[in-house]
C-alpha cells in the first residue's frame, strides 16, 4: 500500500493523460475547520481537461485537497483542534486503483512535487495570517481602554476624586506628624479631628466615644523621632484605649511605625526572662494587629502599617523618596516629616490596603505619589511593560477565556481553587470560588479573593500590564498557591508573545 498523499498525486498525473473512469476512488473529507487552497495553475489545468463531471479529475481534486490538508495549519496559525482520524476500510482507496497506476508504468512521486506543494501552502498561510493580523489591528484601534482599573476597593474606584470620610488623627501634641496631618486633611476630608495619644489612656471612655462619633478611619501618628520607653509605652496604652472606643462604622486604621520593628523577634531574650521588658515599636504594632484579629465579620477593622525612618536634620539629608516592601527598609534609613504626612494622606485617598515602608525626603515637588503607592493597592503581584496596552488587554482576555472560561477546569492548569472570570475595559478579573460550590454563584458576591489583570497607559509612564489581588473578604487567607500557579502559567504564555 502507498500513502494517501502519494496515491492522490499518482491519480492526479494519471488523470491528466487518460480519460478512463476511476469512479471507485473515494477519499475521506477533511476536518471542517481546515480550508485548503489549490494553486490557480493547477485548478486551471484540471478545469480544461476533456473529462466529464464526476470523473477522475474531480476525484483527483478531492484527493489533492486531502493530501494538502494533512500538513496544513489553520488560518490562525494554530493546529486543528480536532485530530484527523484514519478513514475506515470501506472508504480507503481500492487496491485496483493502485494496480491500474502501476500497470500504466507510472513511477512514484518525485521529491520536488511535494516540496513545491508545501511551498505553495506555506505562502498561502502567510498571506492569510497577514490579512488576519490587519483585521485584528483595525478592531483593536477601536477597542476602548480604561484609564483606571474597573475593580473597586472599599466601595470607590482607585484614585477617584472626592472628599474623604471623617478621620480621627491620633498623635502626640507638639511632636510628630499628627498635627501636620490634620492640617493636610483639612481640605480633603469631611472632618479631621486630633486626639492626643498620651492623654487618651487617661480620658473616660465616654469622652473617647464622643470624640470618635462618625469617624470612618483612624490615623495613628506617634513621634518617630522619640523611641524612649515612656513615650512608646504611653503611645501603646493610648492606642489600646482608642481602639476600644472606635465606632462600628470605623473600618480602617493606618499606623505609622518605625523601620526595624519586629526585626528583633525570635530567640531567647534576657530582659523578658527577668521581667524587665521595655516597650518597643513591636509592641505598638502587636497591639493593633491583635485587636484587629479579634474583630468579627460584622465589625471588620482593616489595618495598614507604614514604616518610616527617623526624621533627618534636613530633607536633603534623607535622600530620594522611595517606597518599598514592608520589611525592606534599611535600619539606618531616614524619612522627613513632610514625606510621612503626604504618604499618610495619599494612602487614604488611593485606598492603599497593604503595608509598606517609605524613606527619603528630597524631591517632594517632583514625586509622583500615585506611582509610588500604586503597587500597594491590592497589592500588586506581577508587572510587565508592553508596547501596546490594547493588544495586551485583548490578549489577557482571550487567554483567560481559553484556559479558564465556561466549562474549563482550573485544576488542569495547576490552579486548585475553581475560578470565575469577567472581562473589563482594561483586562480581566479572576475570582476564586469556594471549593465544592455549584456553578451558579453571583460574581459580584464572591469574596474568596482573586486577581485582576489591568493594561494601562499612564501619562508620563511606559505602558504596562499589571496583576494585583482583589476581592479578598474579611479574614480570608490569601490563596498564594493558586495565585502562583495562575501567574506562572500566564507568565510562561506571555513570554512567547511580543506585545
Amino acid at each position: 500500500p502507498i500513502s494517501q498523499a502519494q496515491g492522490a498525486q499518482s491519480i492526479h498525473r494519471f488523470a491528466k493523460r487518460s480519460d478512463q473512469a476511476m469512479a471507485a476512488f473515494l477519499v475521506p473529507a477533511a476536518p471542517p475547520c481546515v480550508q485548503p487552497t489549490i494553486a490557480p495553475a493547477t485548478a486551471l489545468s484540471l478545469a480544461t481537461s476533456p473529462l466529464q463531471p464526476q470523473q477522475p479529475v474531480t476525484l483527483a481534486l478531492q484527493a489533492i485537497n486531502v493530501a494538502a490538508v494533512v500538513g496544513c495549519a489553520c488560518v490562525g496559525g494554530s493546529l486543528c483542534s480536532r485530530r484527523w482520524r484514519k478513514p475506515s476500510a470501506s472508504l480507503a482507496a481500492p487496491a485496483r486503483v493502485v494496480r491500474v497506476a502501476r500497470q500504466a508504468g507510472e513511477e512514484g512521486p518525485s521529491e520536488e512535487e511535494p516540496e513545491a506543494m508545501e511551498e505553495e501552502f506555506a505562502e498561502e498561510v502567510e498571506r492569510r495570517q497577514a490579512a488576519l493580523g490587519g483585521k485584528i489591528d483595525e478592531i483593536m484601534k477601536g477597542a476602548p481602554l480604561a484609564s483606571k482599573p474597573a475593580v473597586t476597593i472599599g466601595g470607590s474606584a482607585v484614585g477617584a476624586a472626592g472628599a474623604l470620610d471623617r478621620i480621627a488623627v491620633c498623635g502626640i501634641l507638639g511632636a510628630g506628624p499628627g498635627e501636620a496631618l490634620v492640617a493636610r486633611l483639612a481640605d480633603e476630608a469631611k472632618g479631621a479631628i486630633f486626639i492626643d495619644l498620651l492623654e487618651a489612656a487617661r480620658l473616660p471612655f465616654e469622652k473617647l466615644d464622643e470624640l470618635l462619633v462618625n469617624c470612618k478611619a483612624l490615623a495613628v501618628c506617634p513621634d518617630l523621632g522619640d523611641d524612649s520607653a515612656v513615650v512608646v509605652e504611653g503611645t501603646k496604652n493610648g492606642l489600646r484605649a482608642i481602639l476600644a472606643s472606635v465606632p462600628p462604622e470605623c473600618t480602617k486604621v493606618l499606623l505609622l511605625s518605625h523601620i526595624g520593628a519586629q526585626a528583633g523577634k525570635g530567640g531567647f531574650k534576657l530582659d523578658s526572662f527577668f521581667g524587665s521588658k521595655q516597650a518597643k515599636w513591636d509592641d505598638i504594632e502587636d497591639e493593633l494587629t491583635a485587636n484587629c484579629r479579634k474583630r468579627t465579620v460584622n465589625r471588620p477593622l482593616r489595618h495598614v502599617i507604614v514604616r518610616a525612618g527617623s526624621p533627618p536634620a534636613s530633607p536633603e539629608a534623607a535622600g530620594a523618596i522611595c517606597c518599598m516592601g514592608f520589611d525592606e527598609g534599611p535600619a539606618d534609613a531616614q524619612t522627613s516629616t513632610d514625606v510621612v504626612v503626604e504618604v499618610a494622606a495619599r494612602a487614604f485617598a488611593l485606598e492603599v490596603n497593604s503595608s509598606f515602608s517609605v524613606v527619603g525626603g528630597s524631591g517632594m515637588e517632583k514625586a509622583d505619589w500615585n506611582e509610588l503607592l500604586l503597587p500597594f493597592v491590592g497589592p500588586e503581584v506581577w508587572r510587565a511593560e508592553v508596547s501596546d496596552p490594547r493588544k495586551a488587554a485583548i490578549f489577557v482576555q482571550g487567554w483567560a477565556e481559553e484556559f479558564f472560561g465556561d466549562g474549563k477546569r482550573a485544576m488542569r492548569m495547576g490552579v486548585k481553587t475553581p475560578v470565575l472570570i469577567r472581562k473589563t475595559d482594561a483586562g480581566v478579573i479572576f475570582k476564586f470560588k469556594p471549593v465544592g460550590t455549584s456553578g451558579d454563584e453571583d460574581f459580584d458576591s464572591l469574596t474568596e479573593g482573586g486577581l485582576e489583570f489591568v493594561a494601562e497607559a499612564p501619562v508620563g509612564q511606559a505602558p504596562r500590564l499589571r496583576a494585583r489581588r482583589c476581592a479578598y473578604g474579611w479574614k480570608v487567607v490569601a490563596k498564594e498557591n493558586s495565585e502562583k500557579a495562575l501567574l506562572d502559567k500566564f507568565a510562561k504564555d506571555w513570554s512567547e508573545v511580543s506585545l
